[in-house]
């Protein structure tokens, strides 16, 4: 018996659907046919994305794809880093930082590793100096060139595009899913069905056999994909798989998305700030 996949089936839609679809498809290529079940009646959540340094590498170089390949077409931004803004004073839910014992309230956490010297990690000589006396930088700038160029709005990349350090990305979500939807169907021949799904076919071990959508189509796969978010269709509803809550361990419950009005017009923050509430 040839049990090898043939058939990948992913429901969903959004960003994580075309980045799963791009992937396989780019990974597999004309030996395992591709198929997207996606609602077009069901919104998507339109928030932007920050991301981590690997995502050029372990992504969009796999797929072919350099930064002026993708990031016009994503409306995004670098990011060197998190600035952390009012988080020792509780929080005002203002963008500015306020002052605390005479210095700025804010951190930046960038990327990358913390610099040696003598096989010494910088932050020793920093807290030995502060012990004594002898500083009172802050350790960020003390042990981290990048801090300056965040706070200059510059980019983390020469003009040439070689990068200067390890950096991420803001961008779309919204946008980076027509991006990869674009290529996933017309150059990596990925077939996308707009329609809902309405009945999960089982077979009698319980595992998944078929989609049918509202149109009255059947789809039938070797490997199902649920890239259907909190709804959780196939994982929650239609498998049975529970939803573990970590109430217990979690110290927030819950998150609001939400636009705001743009504040670039002094220059595009090439970081993301974490601004404390109240």
């Amino acid at each position: 018996m040839d049990n090898r996949i043939e058939k990948v089936l992913i429901l969903g839609g959004g960003s994580i659907v075309w980045i799963t679809a791009s992937y396989l498809a780019k990974a597999f290529g004309d030996t395992v046919s591709i198929s997207v079940i996606e609602a077009p009646a069901i919104p998507r959540i339109g928030v932007g994305e920050a991301t981590i340094p690997n995502l050029q590498t372990v992504f969009f170089d796999f797929l072919g794809l350099k930064e002026r390949d993708w990031m016009p077409e994503c409306n995004a931004s670098f990011k060197m880093g998190i600035k952390f803004i009012n988080w020792r004073t509780g929080g005002a839910g203002q963008a500015q930082p306020r002052i605390v014992d005479g210095q700025p309230d804010y951190f930046h956490h960038v990327f990358g590793l913390l610099p040696e010297h003598d096989r010494l990690p910088l932050s020793h000589y920093w807290v030995h100096r502060r012990y004594h006396g002898e500083t009172d930088e802050r350790f960020e700038y003390a042990c981290f060139w990048q801090p300056a160029v965040m706070d200059a709005l510059r980019a983390p990349c020469w003009p040439d595009g070689r990068p200067a350090t390890s950096y991420a990305w803001h961008f779309d979500a919204n946008f980076v899913a027509d991006f990869l939807r674009r290529l996933a169907v017309d150059k990596l021949g990925v077939i996308h069905h707009q329609d809902e799904m309405v009945k999960v076919e089982q077979d009698e071990r319980g595992f998944i056999t078929a989609l049918h959508t509202k149109t009255g189509s059947r789809h039938e796969a070797d490997l199902f994909v649920d890239c259907s978010g909190f709804r959780g269709l196939l994982i929650n509803q239609a498998m049975g798989e529970p939803f573990i809550d970590m109430n217990d361990h979690l110290l927030c419950d819950s998150a609001v998305a939400t636009s705001i009005p743009h504040d670039d017009d002094q220059g595009i923050e090439p970081f993301t700030s974490a601004i404390a509430m109240k």
